[in-house]
């Protein structure tokens, strides 16, 4: 796969580069050091929290019932 460094922006193939998408090691850690630094931020969640921890709660636990099977 090619692309460009999003550092640099020099091109970068994965074939060729170990540290891909970056064109080096030194782009890789100049990106982590932003992270590490909180230059780059994540300005919303993905997910509501509240969506998630009511969807791994049982279903009784939720006010929803599973319909109950009749055996005839």
């Amino acid at each position: 796969m090619k692309h460009c460094c999003p550092i640099c922006k020099k091109p970068t193939d994965s074939a060729k580069h170990v540290d891909f998408p970056f064109c080096s090691e030194r782009c890789r850690l100049l990106d982590l050091g932003a992270w590490a630094s909180e230059k780059y931020v994540v300005s919303e969640p993905i997910f509501d929290e509240e969506e998630l921890l009511e969807a791994d709660r049982p279903a009784q636990q939720r006010g929803r019932h599973e319909p109950d099977e009749t055996i005839q």
